[in-house]
Order: C-alpha cells, then sequence, then structure tokens
C-alpha cells in the first residue's frame, strides 16, 4: 500500500498594489508644497500692502531749511573823481598861481599858457634831456621842485606829463621809435615828480612820439619846438 505523502502548502498570490499608489503620494506631496508658497506669497503681499498704508497714513516730515547765508556788506567806494571845466575864473586863478610860482623862468626856460580848461607848463627838450636820451639833466631840478611844490599847494588839481618828439627817426635796442623815447621821457619826469613829494595816484604819463607836433616838422628851427615834455594841469571835482 502506497505511503501518503503530505502535499505542500497551498500558496496564495500576493495582493499586486495599483500602479499609480506611488504617483498618487507624491501628487499629494506636491500640492501640499504648492498651497505653502501660496500662503507665503499672500502673507508676504499683506505686509507689503500694510507698510505702504502706513506711508501714506503719516505725513512725511518737511526737510530742515536751508540756512541761510547773508553776503557781507560791499565795502563803500570813494566818491568818484573826474576831470570837469570849472568856471573861468578858476582857471585863471590857477594860472595865475603857477605864473608867480615859476616867475622869471616863465620867459626864459618854460611856456605857460591856458588851453581851454587846461594849464599847460611846456618843459623843452634843451633845458631838461640832451638829444636821444630820457635822463634828466641836473640843471632841471630846481624847475621840478617848484613845479612840485605847486601840485602839492593845490589837491584839487590832476597832472598830466606828456612827452613829444619830432619826426627824425630813432632806432636804438632801449628806443626801438619815438613812441618809445616820448613816453620814456614823460616817465622819467612824472618820476621826479613823485621823488619831490607829488601823490602818484594825481599823476598819468603819455607818449605822443612825433604825432602831435608844435609845428610843421619842416625845419630845424620848427623841430626844436617839437622836442618837448608838457606838464598839464585840470582842476578835478568830486563826482556825484
Amino acid at each position: 500500500m502506497p505511503l501518503n505523502r503530505k502535499s505542500p502548502p497551498a500558496r496564495f498570490p500576493k495582493k499586486a498594489l495599483p500602479a499609480d499608489a506611488g504617483n498618487e503620494i507624491w501628487l499629494v506631496t506636491l500640492s501640499d508644497l504648492l498651497m505653502l508658497l501660496l500662503i507665503f506669497f499672500v502673507l508676504l503681499f499683506a505686509v507689503i500692502l500694510h507698510r505702504q498704508n502706513q506711508a501714506v497714513a503719516t505725513p512725511a516730515a518737511p526737510p530742515p531749511p536751508a540756512a541761510s547765508v547773508e553776503a557781507p556788506p560791499a565795502p563803500a567806494l570813494p566818491p568818484a573823481r573826474d576831470v570837469v571845466p570849472p568856471p573861468p575864473s578858476q582857471t585863471a586863478a590857477l594860472e595865475a598861481d603857477l605864473a608867480e610860482l615859476l616867475g622869471e623862468r616863465t620867459e626864459r626856460e618854460v611856456t605857460l599858457e591856458r588851453r581851454s580848461n587846461t594849464i599847460v607848463v611846456t618843459l623843452p627838450e634843451r633845458i631838461v634831456f640832451d638829444s636821444g636820451r630820457s635822463e634828466l639833466k641836473g640843471s632841471v631840478q630846481p624847475l621840478l621842485e617848484q613845479v612840485a611844490r605847486f601840485i602839492r599847494n593845490h589837491p584839487e588839481v590832476a597832472v598830466e606829463v606828456h612827452g613829444h618828439t619830432d619826426d627824425r627817426p630813432i632806432s636804438s635796442p632801449r628806443f626801438p621809435s619815438n613812441w618809445e623815447l616820448s613816453a620814456d621821457r614823460a616817465t622819467q619826469v612824472a618820476k621826479a615828480l613823485v621823488r619831490l613829494g607829488t601823490d602818484p595816484v594825481r599823476l598819468s604819463v603819455r607818449g605822443f612820439g612825433e604825432y602831435r607836433p608844435l609845428a610843421a616838422n619842416d625845419s630845424d628851427l620848427n623841430r626844436v619846438k617839437n622836442r618837448r615834455v608838457e606838464v598839464q594841469f585840470s582842476l578835478l571835482s568830486a563826482g556825484p
């Protein structure tokens, strides 16, 4: 009689999980993340909106006023002075004072004349300079002292020193033309007057070369007349 063998235990098949179960888990996780991001942005937007409302409700403080700086007052200028036509009586008195001071020099050495409202003392070249030079002769010192005394005694007078030459050309390293010679001669006379006490503020110097002759440059005698220095005096008056 055959032996009974035990039959193997029955095996039940395992229940298979759905194929998309793993995908559903990921979808749930992703949806949660998106929800959190949405909540975060909503909160962020609410915070920003709240701050903007506060900024609008609170008025901005006005900027501090700029410090005003006042410019210092301009210094007062001295009253302007200008040459104006004086009464003829004043000019005549001025001429008389100068003629009295110069005395007989007006006959032997210098010429004194009135040109409109200006008194002119003409110093010929022969008593002031050597030919073609601008150094003052020592013999002219007493005459210049008298002129300087007159200027000091008349503070109401402005003084111009004009240099003139004839038409003979000059060309040297120091004097390329008669303009330089005439200007330097006038300057030397003005410097001498300053050394003798004249206020330099009242002095001006001009050189005209051969372009303002007293006589036509057609003879030696006329050329001698044209070589000169003129000291011109004009009355000053306080301007407005």
